[in-house]
């Protein structure tokens, strides 16, 4: 069957998100699958190519474009092959600097949104357990709250019932005045069956991780708590922190990067399943605190413009983002003779190190 005609007519009605839309009493499984398939025939009509011929990223971009948003669409094709051009007006050298397009499923902002939420956290968090007078009667544990696995996508409004769900249960759970806190964040299950090669959810479990630190707790009272609040089975498992009585700031750095492991890196490896991920928490926060965690003091961050690595004279960079018309294809810059001033900071940092001095 030709599909070229129905591609060509569904064109028109793009550009508007089809997430709080609805359309109609179809689910956003539902929807995304149609998007799918819409791609699909559009990569054969319009490219003459089959879909399993594009590179994921690409596809990551069809199919958000394709759910009604472009300006995500464009910004994930443009990351970390678009760049701005920079001349150092001190030695005149020519660079580049990366544009990032910060979405949360891009494989090359992941890095950077792990560093950015380590940073916030890591420290203030040592610092709030190391100041407490006594840790006798607390712990410091990551808690696993999970939920009845399904086979498909889950709904959009679905993760915010869950983070709904397990603030509900730290009020009801906690005791007042004590001193505790927490933060946790919904996720998924990896896209490849690596740890779970029998399961039958297709990785599309829904659950939360938390670390906590506060009075201990009885698992079987949370669980029953938890079950309660869910009208419907689930689990709820606590495991201590090992050693953070004698080195609360390296159990809490351990305790981060498992955290926040699916952050770095994402639970996948599809186009198709990065975007529904991205389409999945559209508007949905990722990393929620509540309590100590949540007021925790600001560290404060020392703004440091760009230097240039070879003369030190600041650079006239914009790190946050650009418009699209400033953005130019990193492949004409490096034609050009221009390279990333990033990676030359970095050789020149190695050398130096080599060298016994100070980068």
């Amino acid at each position: 069957m030709n599909n070229c005609l129905t591609v060509a007519e569904s064109e028109a009605g793009e550009n508007h998100p089809e997430i709080e839309a609805g359309g109609g009493h179809q689910s956003l499984a539902e929807r995304f699958e149609e998007a799918v398939a819409r791609c699909k025939d559009e990569a054969g009509c319009l490219d003459n190519l089959l879909w399993v011929e594009l590179d994921e990223r690409e596809k990551v971009s069809r199919l958000l474009a394709a759910m009604g948003f472009a300006s995500k669409a464009q910004r994930f094709r443009d990351c970390h092959v678009t760049a701005v051009p920079v001349d150092c007006v001190s030695c005149g050298e020519r660079y580049f600097s990366r544009y990032r397009c910060t979405l949360r499923y891009c494989e090359f902002c992941g890095p950077w949104h792990f560093s950015r939420l380590m940073e916030k956290y890591r420290e203030p968090i040592s610092r709030l357990i190391a100041d407490q007078a006594t840790q006798h009667g607390r712990t410091l544990a990551g808690l696993d709250f999970t939920i009845r696995a399904k086979d498909r996508m889950p709904d959009a409004d679905e993760p915010r019932r869950l983070n709904e769900l397990v603030r509900r249960w730290f009020e009801l759970m906690m005791p007042g005045g004590v001193v505790w806190g927490c933060i946790f964040a919904v996720e998924t299950g990896h896209e490849l069956a690596i740890k779970h090669p029998g399961r039958r959810a297709g990785g599309w479990n829904l659950h939360v991780h938390v670390l906590y630190y506060g009075p201990y707790l009885d698992q079987a009272v949370g669980l029953g708590l938890w079950k309660e609040l869910l009208s419907d089975s689930g689990g709820f498992r606590v495991k201590q922190c090992p050693g953070w009585r004698k080195n609360p700031e390296r159990a809490v750095r351990r305790a981060l990067i498992h955290h926040f492991g699916y952050i770095m890196k994402p639970a996948a490896v599809t186009g198709e399943r990065i975007a529904a991920l991205e389409l999945l928490f559209w508007k949905t926060r990722r990393v929620h605190a509540l309590e100590a965690f949540y007021s925790l003091p600001k560290s404060e961050k020392q703004i440091v413009n760009p230097r240039c690595p070879k003369c030190g004279h600041n650079l006239p960079i914009n790190l946050r983002a650009w418009h699209r018309s400033e953005r130019v294809s990193v492949v004409d810059l490096e034609a050009e003779g221009r390279r990333d001033w990033r990676v030359v900071r970095r050789e020149l940092g190695r050398v130096l190190v080599l060298r016994g001095q100070a980068p």
